[in-house]
């Protein structure tokens, strides 16, 4: 599985993923695409990739923004959004309840449809919010 980690979690974290889980590719935004370069242009454009990855994201606005919600709505993406509690969270901390909650992640990537998962800060799982095409449709979680 390929995994695509935008700008809104820390780089380091991306680069830890990398190189902790070899069986799977993490690739972060930087890596592929400008600063400048708006979610909306970036999120189609992984898409189009083969494999398509998942993305991992900490900004929780990409699914309150109407044009983002439309490109994702749109896509055969599946997304997970760090809860907002953890860029509170120490980076130590921050570092093993990825690693731990990682697995998870790892196996809800593969679902028969695109859909959008949040990471609760507990790390003990990922919670299932919606399938893509669903986004808009229901009340968006408070990340």
């Amino acid at each position: 599985m390929d995994f695509f980690i935008d700008r809104n979690v820390p780089e380091r974290l991306a680069r830890m993923l990398d190189c902790y889980d070899r069986e799977n590719t993490v690739v972060y935004l930087d890596d592929k695409f400008d600063k400048t370069t708006p979610d909306t242009e970036w999120l189609r454009e992984i898409s189009k990739w083969s494999p398509i990855p998942a993305v991992i994201s900490g900004d929780g606005r990409i699914l309150k923004n109407p044009a983002e919600l439309q490109v994702l709505r749109d896509s055969p993406l599946s997304f997970f959004l760090f809860a907002a509690s953890w860029s509170d969270l120490p980076w130590s901390e921050r570092a093993w309840k990825t690693v731990k909650v990682w697995p998870h992640i790892v196996l809800a990537s593969t679902p028969r449809k695109p859909s959008i998962f949040e990471i609760p800060v507990s790390a003990s799982k990922v919670e299932l919010v919606c399938t893509t095409s669903e986004l808009g449709r229901q009340k968006p979680r408070k990340s």
